[in-house]
């Protein structure tokens, strides 16, 4: 698949929130560039700065935090949900990064600089308001996150995991999911054991 095809694919997305004229894909494209990733790989260490915001074309990445050892997951990034990687914080305050992003399914993402995206918002009104829809789409996706933790036990967090990623279960290592749920591997398969029983 060549470059031009795989670009289509980031400007069908922002099209599906608002209308780009020829002039803002140009522009655009002229600030994009391709990276391939393999299971394992680090796309951005603890204590790195993110300068980068990536659209995910494949693949499958996890965004974590090291806890006195111990790793919690706090998102899964692939095309059905959230396709959008970076390390907001470090992005936004441009301060090292607490959170660790890892391609654990090889893929590709198209990338570009935080610095050359803002530009694009002096320039076109459309990627300045997919801009916003997007910071608006990620912060309901953190208090969405919040909310599970904070109010849900861990058989409905479980419930809810299926719902918001149905493609996963059985693509990723369980004790990824066990982290994301905030559990341990023990507990997670006494509640998988207990939903196929009902």
């Amino acid at each position: 698949m060549n470059e031009s095809i795989i670009y289509q694919e980031l400007i069908n997305f922002i099209s599906k929130w608002v209308n780009l004229s020829e002039t803002d894909i140009k522009a655009l494209q002229s600030k994009l560039s391709l990276e391939n990733y393999d299971k394992g790989d680090i796309i951005i260490k603890q204590e790195q700065i993110c300068k980068s915001v990536k659209f995910v074309i494949s693949g499958i990445y996890r965004v974590y935090q090291l806890k006195d050892g111990k790793e919690i997951t706090s998102y899964f990034n692939y095309t059905s949900r959230n396709p959008i990687v970076a390390s907001f914080v470090s992005l936004l305050k441009e301060q090292p990064s607490n959170e660790i992003i890892e391609c654990i399914l090889p893929g590709t993402v198209i990338s570009i600089d935080y610095t050359q995206w803002k530009s694009l918002y002096e320039i076109s009104q459309s990627l300045n308001t997919f801009g916003r829809l997007m910071a608006e789409f990620n912060y309901l996706l953190a208090i969405e996150r919040i909310e599970s933790l904070q109010y849900q036990n861990a058989s409905d967090r479980y419930e809810s995991f299926i719902k918001l990623y149905p493609d996963l279960l059985n693509r990723i290592p369980h004790h990824y999911i066990a982290s994301y749920l905030g559990i341990t591997p023990e507990s997670l398969s006494r509640i998988r054991k207990t939903a196929v029983r009902e």
